[in-house]
């Protein structure tokens, strides 16, 4: 009977997705995080790597972008549609440094705050073909999304290691 258990318990484990334990991670910015462009945009946006929860109207994910005296500079209401979140810009006359500022409910439940910037009215630094990195700034990609797959791996070893402890603890 415990064995039959046992079995069952491992089976779930592989099966059910490991990456429910994670909460929203960006995989895009528009502008690009630290980005550097020429002209303030008329939309600022996020893309999630899970659809963002909704509450009807009730707002409950939002961005607002200020500029580098600290004025908003973004409509007071922000628009989600799936795994993006997106916000007009009322003001695109600014230049200097623009922070966004997001607050957003992933597929998981758990709230996610941040920040980023990006640079207006510089002349934009140009990649390399070949830059890697910078080709992932230039389009919002981190590296660390990679840790969870990381995590992941060692919650199911351990608790792999916990069942095969248990089975043999309990065979005796």
């Amino acid at each position: 009977m415990i064995k039959r258990i046992l079995t069952l318990a491992a089976a779930i484990i592989f099966v059910s997705p490991l990456s429910a334990f994670a909460h929203g991670e960006i995989t895009q910015t528009t502008p690009a995080a630290d980005s550097t462009v020429i002209t303030a945009p008329s939309e600022v946006s996020i893309e999630f790597d899970g659809k963002l929860q909704t509450l009807g109207q009730e707002s409950i994910n939002s961005i607002t972008v200020t500029d580098d005296q600290g004025q908003v500079i973004s409509n007071p209401v922000s628009v989600v549609e799936g795994t993006k979140i997106s916000n007009k810009l009322l003001l695109t006359d600014v230049t200097g440094l623009v922070s966004v500022h997001y607050r957003i409910v992933s597929e998981d439940g758990h709230p996610v705050e941040g920040d980023y910037s990006f640079t207006v009215g510089q002349t934009p630094t140009l990649y390399a073909a070949g830059d890697e990195e910078g080709a992932e700034a230039q389009n919002g990609i981190s590296e660390e999304s990679g840790s969870n797959l990381l995590l992941n791996g060692v919650i199911a070893a351990v608790l792999l290691g916990l069942l095969i402890f248990i089975f043999r603890h309990f065979k005796k």
